[in-house]
């Protein structure tokens, strides 16, 4: 249980506010028929919950890494310059104002969550404000209990449709739907006159339909940045088909494409490209106080964007929205200097990450129900660079110097609903469509681990004796055409042909092996349709994307370890590495396959060992 003066005491006002000014303090409660689990990702997310509550539309943007709102309310201007949010996870939420125009001098908020039982949830709502003048005062005395009146209606919203699951409309093919009212159409008959062509593309005419229609029911904050993978699973498609049929669009007029580079901590937007050749080798997050590589794995988000001929989208922000946009931060605290800070975390198993506000190093912490320790100490005589303490633990934390010190716990695992540039160079349709993306010449992009196999016709210079020049040419010709299909019915891509050789890319080991045994299988002997044979090595391992003669190239050792193994293979043969060979899916396929291996010697040129490789005649 919660009053006004407890509150008071923990959150104290400062006395460079206090000498402005009397505060005025409101504090209200809310019983909910829900759980704060279920009512949580709803509180975070502040902008919708504004929306709700008939808050205006915000303006805000960063100026030396602070944010500044402006907006005009009940006839008044107001302008603003937003402090950093603070949230722990299922337990608070906090931020305040600073007022350049507006009712105040300064307001602070903060909602806190207690459980009821297995079922319900007491939500606490607090508003502090430092009126700018008398009639300021007066103002807000009228208006604070209206809005404490639109607050219990919308929380009271909120636990209906969580409680009956209120569902979202289901977008059903062939049945038309209305436009989003508020929405800036320009030529929205471009998404049916191009419907056909889609289809045409080899798309389903469902999938077609299911993300127009989600188009043009969507507002514009949910179109502003279009992530692949957010929509197949809304709308229940195929990822693949969906990143298809965008990159497709694109090429038709309907949607853009923009490499969005992201900060590593905050996960925010820095720079938004419309062309790779453009990144820089570097950026910044002001607001996190770093500056980072952009060329690191996670560092690059590809998205989509509807073509502003078609719609104007226009961003519109209702709050700040700082916890819905950074759901991996489970707690972030600003702690004053030469002051300690603790707190009972309600986290479950998993590891995350410690660290402190402009500070590229962290502390792993490890959580498991079978570690006995239950505290994490966080002090200056701290040196352990993993934690490891069960479940729900309480972390304790000193400040012990002379300035404010923010600290920030978050999911060390990486957004899984982004799509990376590593899985974009993975699709044909990609590189076809979009031949002239490049990365800059100065730069290697860390695409992470790539499987690459690498395909070379056996005895080429006896086969354009025999077969003549023109002969030669029109067989490899075929040759390439049988492989690159191959290739990409795996989910392979063509990354490049030197001479006779492919050189491709999968995203699994095992779909390059069996793409593998299908080019061996039509290039056999017994296959009188080409004279070609060939032979194939695999590999897997870390990759860097680079540009060669304006394309996407992949460079390093992986790539030249597949190269040189083609020494140990000879035509009809499959090699690959120790590495793919220990991956379980192969090794699961070639137990079920009984398939026969030869395991070989492979003497690396480069270094004074012997590797070994796998052989299998196909």
């Amino acid at each position: 249980m919660i009053d006004l003066e407890s509150l008071l005491q923990k959150y104290p006002w400062e006395d460079r506010w206090k000498s402005l000014a009397t505060p005025m303090d409101s504090l209200w409660e809310f019983d909910l028929p829900v759980t704060r689990e279920e009512i949580w990702p709803h509180l975070i997310d502040t902008s919708a919950l504004n929306h709700r509550i008939g808050m205006p539309r915000f303006d805000y943007q960063e100026k030396d890494g602070k944010l500044i709102g402006k907006t005009r309310q009940a006839g008044f201007q107001l302008e603003w310059e937003e402090v950093p949010w603070e949230w722990e996870y299922l337990k608070e939420i906090g931020n305040a104002r600073i007022y350049k125009k507006g009712f105040g001098h300064y307001v602070r908020s903060r909602i806190i969550l207690e459980t009821l039982g297995e079922s319900r949830s007491k939500v606490y709502i607090y508003f502090g404000w430092i009126p700018r003048n008398f009639f300021m005062r007066k103002l807000l005395q009228y208006a604070m209990p209206k809005l404490e009146v639109s607050f219990r209606k919308a929380l009271s919203d909120i636990a209906e449709e969580i409680k009956h699951k209120k569902p979202k409309p289901i977008l059903i093919p062939g049945k038309e739907f209305s436009f989003v009212p508020e929405a800036q159409w320009i030529h929205p008959e471009k998404l049916d006159k191009e419907t056909q062509n889609l289809i045409d593309k080899g798309i389903s005419k469902e999938a077609v339909d299911s993300v127009f229609q989600w188009i043009k029911i969507t507002s514009d904050n949910e179109l502003d940045r279009i992530r692949i993978k957010e929509v197949s699973r809304k709308l229940n498609l195929d990822p693949d088909e969906v990143l298809f049929l965008f990159l497709q669009g694109c090429r038709l007029g309907i949607f853009t494409l923009s490499w969005d580079i992201v900060c590593p901590h905050c996960r925010g937007v820095r720079t938004s490209l419309t062309r790779l050749s453009d990144l820089p080798s570097k950026d910044e997050c002001e607001v996190c106080e770093i500056d980072f590589d952009t060329t690191g794995v996670n560092s690059i988000e590809v998205t989509f964007h509807l073509h502003p001929s078609i719609r104007i989208i226009e961003k519109q922000f209702y709050c700040a929205a700082e916890p819905a946009t950074k759901q991996h931060i489970l707690l972030t605290k600003t702690i004053p200097a030469r002051k300690s800070y603790s707190a009972s975390l309600l986290i479950g198993s998993g590891v995350f990450r410690l660290r402190k506000k402009g500070d590229k190093k962290y502390r792993l912490v490890d959580v498991k129900s079978s570690y006995p320790q239950t505290d994490i100490l966080w002090l200056p005589e701290t040196k352990e660079e993993e934690i490891k303490v069960s479940p729900k633990p309480n972390l304790v934390f000193e400040n012990e110097s002379d300035s404010d010190v923010t600290i920030i716990l978050e999911e060390r695992s990486e957004d899984q609903t982004s799509l990376r540039p590593s899985e974009i160079f993975n699709y044909q349709e990609f590189r076809d469509l979009f031949s002239e993306e490049a990365i800059a010449t100065n730069l290697q992009l860390d695409i992470g681990i790539k499987t690459i196999l690498f395909t070379d016709i056996v005895g080429s210079t006896k086969f354009y004796e025999t077969e003549g020049d023109h002969g030669a040419f029109l067989q490899v010709r075929e040759h390439f055409i049988k492989t690159n299909q191959i290739i990409q019915n795996f989910r392979g891509v063509v990354v490049k042909t030197i001479g006779d050789a492919v050189m491709a890319s999968f995203s699994s080991p095992l779909q390059a092996l069996k793409a593998a045994k299908e080019m061996q299988e039509w290039f056999h002997p017994e296959n009188q349709h080409t004279p070609v044979r060939i032979r194939i090595s695999i590999h897997t391992g870390n990759c860097l994307a680079v540009n060669l003669n304006s394309n996407i190239d992949y460079f390093g050792n992986t790539v030249n370890y597949t190269a040189k193994i083609q020494s140990v293979t000879n035509s009809g043969e499959v090699s690959f590495s120790e590495t793919i060979f220990r991956d379980r899916d192969v090794r699961e396929y070639l137990r079920s396959e009984s398939i026969k291996l030869h395991k070989t010697e492979f003497p690396l040129p480069w270094a004074d060992r012997t590797d070994f490789v796998y052989v299998w005649k196909v």
